[in-house]
């Protein structure tokens, strides 16, 4: 997927929170007593960090960390997604080696620090990521579970955590203001959506990110009571036109399913500002959402695909999606056969049409969703995400 260039105007010039990037590997700083600073680490190349405050002399400070950088090695960058977390911390601190690294989701490298830290655990490791999630610049960040020294309980009580979660299913949207009326229950008018979030605003609810609901459903990480996933079928351009401004109004998340072999090979502007506004973007096949398996469901291609087309088919999805690992399945049909190509190619969890709430368990590869109808009372809306 090639990086779109950013347009000469756009709506939201001026409202965002532009991160810096770390241009060559640089010195991490702590302040210590008498106005020094003393370094503890560094920070890597390509690090993109929240700059919160410019203390005297020409250091940055780094946000929801105690640590500080030089400015002479930091340029703005075109990032600015929120780093914050839905996750609840454990009863459980780490304790790190004396020298450790700290990383994002994707493995990369964004510091070496050269001094035990004890801190929370928000992600325990798993079976195929040995690392664990510690709160990071007001995010979830990784340390090796080699670079931990030791782990002990804090004792505290332990909070009630969510037991099933409701994976909402959208697809178009449209403006009754503007002229146009449903053409199907799959269309949702802007503020019937926007009744959704102000409900769940008013009634505490989290909107969980892809990878929080990957390590719920691995049992490597809790959610809060009310939480839920919300998923938007397609890319159709009515999300951007209609839905993601209200997302926007509210903060909350949500996951775009992108037909991606019917976008153009240069990420469209639009959704990669949607993507930096928490609406991150995942895989609904690259050239498998279309029919040739008769008599399977609605025929969807991917189920009597041969394999190894359709793993390099996901692959390619998946790739578009910037290192996307959720997939959903075209007109939510699917066999054992395409559950194998999707285990093949990497796919970590994957959302078919069938109802239901998801818990800890269950095949994460055929994850059932709750379908949202346009036209349906608020009070509808309301008893489908209700525990």
């Amino acid at each position: 997927m090639k990086q779109p260039s950013e347009p000469e105007e756009t709506a939201y010039d001026g409202l965002r929170n532009m991160k810096i990037e770390v241009t060559a590997d640089t010195p991490a700083y702590r302040s210590v007593s008498g106005g020094q600073y003393e370094a503890v680490g560094t920070f890597k190349a390509g690090a993109l960090l929240d700059i919160d405050e410019e203390p005297a002399g020409a250091y940055l400070h780094v946000r929801g960390t105690n640590y500080y950088l030089s400015g002479a090695d930091a340029k703005d960058s075109m990032r600015w997604f929120r780093n914050e977390t839905n996750l609840m911390p454990y009863a459980m601190k780490l304790t790190t080696a004396d020298h450790y690294t700290v990383e994002t989701f994707k493995g990369q490298v964004y510091a070496e620090m050269n001094t035990a830290e004890t801190m929370p655990v928000y992600v325990l490791p798993g079976d195929d990521d040995p690392r664990y999630g510690i709160l990071f610049q007001n995010g979830i960040y990784y340390i090796p579970a080699a670079a931990v020294a030791a782990t002990a309980e804090t004792g505290e009580a332990e909070p009630a955590v969510c037991q099933s979660l409701p994976v909402l299913m959208y697809h178009f949207f449209y403006s009754e203001a503007a002229g146009e009326t449903r053409k199907d229950g799959n269309f949702v008018e802007v503020e019937e959506l926007r009744s959704h979030l102000q409900y769940m605003q008013d009634n505490g609810y989290h909107t969980l990110t892809m990878t929080e609901v990957l390590y719920y459903m691995q049992n490597r990480a809790r959610i809060p009571v009310r939480s839920v996933a919300i998923t938007i079928d397609d890319g159709d351009p009515t999300v951007y036109q209609y839905a993601f401004p209200v997302f926007r109004d509210y903060g909350m998340h949500a996951t775009l399913f992108l037909i991606t072999g019917w976008e153009s090979p240069e990420l469209d502007w639009s959704f990669w500002e949607m993507r930096e506004e928490g609406l991150e973007l995942q895989s609904h096949g690259f050239l498998t959402h279309q029919g040739g398996c008769a008599g399977m469901g609605h025929g969807g291609r991917l189920q009597c695909m041969d394999h190894a087309e359709g793993v390099e088919d996901t692959i390619r999805s998946l790739d578009y999606c910037d290192g996307g690992f959720v997939y959903c399945y075209p007109f939510g049909d699917y066999n054992d056969n395409a559950v194998s190509i999707l285990r093949d190619a990497g796919v970590k969890l994957a959302f078919t049409t069938e109802a239901g709430r998801i818990h800890p368990g269950m095949n994460m590869l055929t994850l059932p969703r709750v379908r949202i109808h346009g036209g349906n009372s608020l009070s509808t809306f309301a008893a489908g995400i209700e525990n």
